[in-house]
């Protein structure tokens, strides 16, 4: 996203992450690495802003392994580690 738009009204998801074709990505007050292998999706922490984000110093560098299931070529499904299942959608390019 631009970060210009607002949620839920563009996309219809419920917050923005930006996966970079560097291998890196932001979210609301973090960033860090990904890395998708087949339908593996492992993310790691490298920074995070404490006044936006519940995290701690002892998170950066866990890695966060995920499954991915594409609904079609803009939406994917999420499956968490903990069973947690959540749809994310491609979101229009903003000018």
């Amino acid at each position: 996203m631009d970060g210009y738009s607002e949620f839920p009204q563009v996309c219809g998801t419920h917050g923005t992450i930006q996966y970079h074709p560097d291998g890196s990505y932001t979210m609301w007050g973090e960033s860090g690495t990904w890395r998708l292998e087949g339908d593996l999706l492992t993310e790691a922490l490298t920074a995070f802003d404490p006044l936006h984000v519940d995290r701690t110093a002892d998170e950066i560098g866990e890695k966060y392994v995920s499954t991915v299931q594409w609904v079609d070529q803009h939406t994917f499904l999420k499956r968490f580690a903990d069973g947690e299942v959540r749809a994310f959608r491609r979101c229009p390019e903003q000018n």
